[in-house]
């Protein structure tokens, strides 16, 4: 019977502390530095938009770039959970659409009460999650052909139910979701934090994250030790939907209007802040703080252009500028990661791949799992 391999080796999680000092220390100093560098730009630039505007740095003005990006936010969280497990849903901006459109249906046309029409909208994304879900995460599909076909499904479903015409007039109880205040915060940047926090808790503090993670790196290998490499990706896939829902509705609640238009290009933006903030398009590794200064870094840009009158062009010729520097920084990094393991053989004199304490392959651990502690 062969042994199951440790889950401390999948996906470069080998034990391999070799020579004074321990360079894999070091390494893991290099996995944060991506995120960690996006930090550092977000400084300078907020430091420019300072010097070139009187403006930028005013607690009313960062206000309004934490509400700009709320929405952003709310969707990149399970969105970067998906990235890190080797998968993507580029469905989010047309399920917010949809659910939108939703709940002008079912508040303006069949008269439902304010609270049912928010929950049906949120069913609504949860269940457009769960299709998702379904396909990729149990059936194996690709995650790209399945919610590339959901962003033009559900735009098609949004149009066909509402004939393309917009509702409006939802009262000021809805209102209060996408321009209420606490204590002078607006209800947006509440949810958003909340979000992120339960977030950063699920990311760092609970095996589903390092599940996550495993799975991104070698999912066969990550199932073989008994990691729920089905069930967790489902999960986030209605996550994601419900997310997208939620910003629907919130941007329904800013224009007091339900229109399929709501979420347009909101999926784009998404994956750029979390591969910006550092979580590679093949999964595997990230952090979510980095993916909050991706967040940070589009609303900063944006919102600093805007203020010394410069057009948006520009801002999105500077996002795409970012986003081809960080997908070059991760192929810098990613050779550098290969590094250890050319250690392990000069020192080691053990067969290169295989660090100190990964079973070969012979001996019971297939070759594809070693492989992925490379």
């Amino acid at each position: 019977m062969r042994p199951k391999p440790h889950l401390s080796t999948i996906g470069g999680f080998a034990k391999s502390r070799v020579g004074p000092g321990g360079r894999q220390d070091r390494i893991h100093r290099l996995a944060t530095a991506q995120g960690g560098g996006l930090f550092v730009a977000l400084i300078a630039l907020g430091a420019y938009f300072t010097i070139a505007s009187a403006s930028f740095l005013t607690q009313s003005n960062i206000l309004v770039i934490l509400l700009q990006v709320s929405v952003l936010g709310i969707v990149a969280v399970p969105g970067a959970m998906l990235v890190v497990s080797g998968m993507l849903d580029l469905s989010v901006g047309s399920v917010a659409g949809l659910a939108a459109a939703c709940f002008g249906e079912f508040s303006k046309v069949m008269g439902a009460p304010l609270w049912l029409s928010i929950v049906g909208a949120l069913g609504v994304g949860a269940g457009w999650g769960l299709m998702n879900g379904i396909l990729i995460a149990y059936w194996r599909f690709s995650p790209v052909i399945v919610t590339l076909g959901g962003f033009a499904g559900a735009a098609g479903v949004a149009q066909t139910i509402t004939s393309d015409v917009s509702r409006y007039g939802f009262g000021p109880a809805f209102a209060v979701l996408g321009n209420g205040q606490v204590a002078g915060v607006p209800v947006p940047v509440i949810i958003f934090a909340a979000v992120f926090l339960i977030g950063v808790y699920v990311w760092y503090q609970t095996p589903a994250g390092r599940h996550l993670t495993a799975i991104g790196a070698n999912r066969d290998a990550a199932e073989a030790v008994g990691v729920a490499a089905r069930r967790l990706p489902c999960i986030l896939y209605v996550l994601s939907g419900v997310a997208a829902a939620s910003g629907g509705l919130i941007i329904t609640s800013q224009l007091d209007s339900a229109t399929v238009q709501i979420g347009a290009g909101l999926e784009l933006q998404v994956l750029t802040a979390i591969l910006l903030g550092g979580v590679p398009f093949t999964g595997g590794r990230g952090s979510l703080w980095g993916v909050l200064a991706g967040i940070l870094f589009i609303g900063v840009l944006y919102n600093g252009l805007t203020l010394i009158n410069v057009g948006p062009y520009v801002a999105d010729l500077a996002v795409g500028a970012a986003l081809i520097v960080a997908a070059g920084l991760d192929v810098v990094y990613r050779r550098i990661e290969r590094l250890p393991m050319a250690v392990v053989e000069a020192e080691t004199g053990q067969p290169k791949g295989f660090a100190k304490g990964v079973e070969d392959p012979s001996k019971g651990v297939s070759p594809s799992t070693s492989r992925s502690a490379r």
